[in-house]
């Protein structure tokens, strides 16, 4: 019976076959034998040591031209690092600020929904909105 598998290598990364191949090529390795197979399978737990030897054939064919091509002195050049962008850069680009919102029930209390013009004319502390631009006022109207 195959070891179950355990979750921490189960999820392990996954390369191309051209990384593995390079992998192989720089270590000097253009076959696996069957004892390497062998412990593949028991390590995988599925697939069987002949799977391995199947799937790795087209990565050892890779291998072995990688091997040539570099002996025969061709290079590689990588893929060339994008810019970060700048903390500047990214300010200008983000999304503006959601604007804030009044405190909530403030309506509810019998204050004014947006700017108002105030005359206090008997000097009780009451008075009366004379002018008013924006939203409703609730409540008795005064203030």
């Amino acid at each position: 019976m195959p070891p179950k598998k355990d979750d921490s290598t189960s999820s392990g990364k996954m390369f191309s076959e051209s990384t593995v191949a390079v992998l192989l090529m720089a270590m000097g390795t253009t076959s696996i034998s069957s004892t390497q197979y062998e412990m593949m399978s028991a390590l995988d737990g599925d697939k069987t040591a002949s799977s391995f030897q199947h799937q790795f054939r087209t990565v050892l064919k890779k291998a072995k031209e990688l091997k040539d091509r570099v002996d025969k002195g061709e290079k590689f050049a990588p893929v060339a690092a994008v810019a970060k962008r700048s903390a500047a850069a990214a300010q200008l680009t983000s999304p503006p600020q959601t604007p804030k919102k009044g405190k909530p029930g403030a309506a509810a209390k019998g204050k004014a929904n947006g700017k108002q013009q105030v005359n206090d004319t008997n000097g009780d502390g009451k008075g009366v909105v004379v002018k008013q631009e924006g939203g409703g006022l609730e409540g008795d109207g005064e203030i």
